[in-house]
């Protein structure tokens, strides 16, 4: 399995529908809200074998919009010899 940063962009007038539906399919916790601070965007960190797999945790109505951005950490040990 892969990390995968999500970000689920969606509009102040689709909110309470995607947060709502966020919650029916089980990723209402996995996410962080922009929307109170005006940013109507979700951003989750999700392992998944796929981006694809990963965007499954966006809710159909705004899916095509979300990204799922592959992510890695860097061991410090490493970087220190590149």
């Amino acid at each position: 399995m892969q990390k995968f940063m999500i970000i689920s962009p969606h509009t102040h007038e689709e909110c309470t529908v995607v947060v709502k539906q966020t919650l029916a399919i089980g990723y209402l916790t996995h996410f962080w809200w922009g929307c109170k601070s005006g940013d109507h965007t979700g951003y989750a960190m999700i392992e998944a074998d796929s981006p694809e797999e990963a965007l499954l945790s966006i809710p159909t109505m705004i899916r095509k919009k979300g990204r799922a951005i592959g992510i890695i950490q860097f061991d410090p040990k490493l970087v220190q010899n590149w």
